[in-house]
């Protein structure tokens, strides 16, 4: 029992450390993640609508999927609400989790 207990904590640890990340995404989301990082690194609130209606266009071809929308979504209210760092920060998450080790 003990060792079952361990081995929780230890992953409980590793989750903390590292984020349950976003995982892995169609290749649209990730065009999309590039296009807000691009948007956020700059600050240009006027794209914001663009990027959204790529992001609801996206959804309705079927090219991504309602989680993946809902991710983007909400990358995008951070950038809407002026916290452009966040979104920045968020949309890299998703390409760098693509990355395969």
């Amino acid at each position: 029992m003990a060792r079952i207990s361990r081995t929780a904590i230890v992953l409980l640890c590793l989750l903390m450390l590292t984020g349950c990340g976003y995982g892995e995404v169609s290749p649209q989301t990730y065009e999309l993640a590039k296009a807000i990082h691009n948007v956020s690194s700059r600050e240009q609130a006027e794209k914001l609508p663009q990027v959204n209606e790529l992001i609801a266009s996206s959804l309705k071809e079927g090219q991504i999927s309602e989680q993946e929308a809902e991710w983007l979504r909400t990358i995008v209210a951070h950038a809407d609400e002026g916290d452009w760092e966040e979104a920045a920060k968020q949309s890299r998450r998703i390409m760098e989790d693509q990355v395969q080790y």
